[in-house]
């Protein structure tokens, strides 16, 4: 797919997600080709007005070999720079498959999978970060019941048991598993049962056994960047200030901040990795203002809107390195705005209200609604308003089923 003035256009998958929506606008707004891709022909992303095509795939979480067949046909039979994954998944697959894409003559815009799996598997990461100087977990990577009695009486408590990877693919599906409250563990009788049980829960994941991970108390804190060959080329960090669910998971009210330590540790990691692309480190600051590197994640993150408002417009210094050009000149590194808020009400925000409400704390309404006219809200943008209304909708309908189940819990499904 190219434009009349031969600048190469993109292939944007998971275009229902904020960050795809991003995307989206960064590089439709300067005039590159976009095709939106997506499992379903509702995808918010192909209802935007910089959006030029659009491809409707099969839905890798049901069968991600159907999947990746699917587009490297669509692949040969078009003319594409790249192909952008915006999710773990997405991105775990075309990472896994990535050769066998660009076979069709298409850049695919993640890590190749030595590389890839060195930041996605968090033993690997662990063993790599462990050459360098940055604070990280105490982290046991055990490889049977044995080794965990071994270490049981060992280790502080509280411990976490966490899966070295948050995404699997086997045979054809997928899996998802995500940290909860049940991950805390208290003491080694706790430690035994509960590594047992997920080890269990996991037996998909082969020889990728969980692992048992120092607790770090505090505030989680990132640095997103673009890097290029180890260097960061552009960066952003960010404080959460909301977190759905509380335990620790995905971001649903953000501050921009600037912590020059936390920026040096991102810079030790990433040459570490020899890592090129999107990327962003996630640290835990502790209540003594030391940053805990806690994981890596190699691929486009949900607040990357944030971001891009902010001053910093990664998908496009991202699209200029796609195509082999140098995005230094036009990057003044470390330019951003601190002075604003960013909100993911759809549909974190959403959803961390409905937690707090279910655990018997109506007073998040309080904040929740206060923040409406404090922040910035991600998806929405009087200049695309289709993606827009339609998120919205979305949104209602999400926080009406959501009050619907708290007041009618015991209803069952027609």
């Amino acid at each position: 797919m190219t434009s009349r003035d031969g600048t190469d256009g993109v292939l944007v998958l998971d275009s229902d997600t904020q960050c795809a929506m991003s995307v989206i606008r960064s590089l439709g707004s300067k005039h590159v080709p976009i095709t939106a891709g997506g499992s379903s022909r509702w995808s918010l992303g192909m209802f935007s007005r910089y959006s030029d095509e659009t491809y409707v795939y099969p839905d890798p979480d049901s069968d991600h070999t159907a999947f990746v067949d699917h587009l490297v046909d669509h692949l040969r039979r078009s003319d594409y720079v790249a192909v952008i994954p915006a999710t773990d998944h997405s991105s775990l697959i075309l990472s896994r498959y990535k050769e066998r894409i660009e076979r069709t003559g298409t850049t695919v815009a993640v890590e190749d999978w030595e590389t890839f799996d060195r930041a996605f598997d968090k033993g690997k990461l662990a063993d790599a970060l462990a050459s360098i100087d940055v604070p990280t977990p105490e982290t046991h990577s055990p490889a049977d019941m044995n080794d965990v009695a071994a270490i049981a009486d060992e280790i502080e408590y509280p411990a976490l048991v966490k899966p070295r990877c948050k995404s699997h693919l086997h045979d054809t599906g997928y899996t998802v598993t995500l940290v909860g409250d049940e991950n805390y563990v208290h003491s080694p009788e706790e430690l035994r049962r509960t590594y047992r049980r997920l080890s269990r829960e996991q037996d998909y994941a082969e020889a990728r056994y969980p692992l048992v991970q120092e607790y770090v108390p505090g505030t989680t804190t990132t640095t997103v960047a673009l890097a290029d060959g180890g260097d960061v080329l552009a960066y952003f960090q960010e404080e959460r200030l909301r977190t759905y669910p509380a335990s620790g998971g995905n971001s649903a009210l953000l501050a921009a901040v600037r912590e020059p330590t936390m920026l040096e540790y991102t810079e030790r990691v990433l040459d570490r990795l020899d890592w090129t692309g999107p990327v962003m480190v996630e640290f835990m600051r502790t209540p003594d203002g030391e940053f805990y590197v806690i994981e890596v994640n190699g691929r486009y993150w949900g607040s990357l809107p944030f971001a891009v408002e902010s001053g910093v417009d990664i998908p496009w210094f991202h699209y200029l390195l796609l195509r082999g050009l140098d995005p230094s000149p036009l990057i003044d590194v470390g330019a951003y705005r601190t002075d604003v808020l960013q909100r993911r009400l759809l549909y974190e925000d959403i959803k961390w209200l409905g937690e707090h409400l279910a655990s018997g704390r109506p007073g998040a309404v309080v904040p929740f609604v206060r923040s409406f006219g404090t922040t910035r809200h991600t998806f929405v943008s009087l200049d695309d308003p289709v993606p827009t209304a339609g998120a919205l909708l979305q949104g209602a309908y999400l926080a009406a089923e959501s009050i619907r189940q708290r007041v009618l819990p015991g209803e069952s499904q027609s």
